[in-house]
């Protein structure tokens, strides 16, 4: 499952992989960027993704795609 994350977002720069355990709200609070983690439960994958909705789901998203959209980096303004 880690190689399975690394391959998709290994090179995205507003999202924090975790190579154990499952991340935490807190870590995310006032930051741009998207945790993913994983952890294992009998036969049971359980896949969390963290994120502040209030900066990534508005603010920080729109300055994201505008970055993108005339050629900036991503994470200009936002880190």
């Amino acid at each position: 499952m880690a190689q399975a994350l690394q391959q998709a977002y290994g090179d995205k720069p507003l999202v924090r992989l975790y190579d154990k355990g499952v991340p935490a709200l807190k870590n995310v609070v006032g930051l741009p960027f998207c945790d993913i983690g994983f952890a294992v439960q009998g036969e049971h994958l359980i896949v969390v993704a963290t994120e502040d909705n209030l900066l990534k789901g508005a603010a920080a998203q729109a300055m994201q795609c505008a970055n993108i959209r005339f050629g900036f980096a991503q994470t200009q303004s936002l880190i």
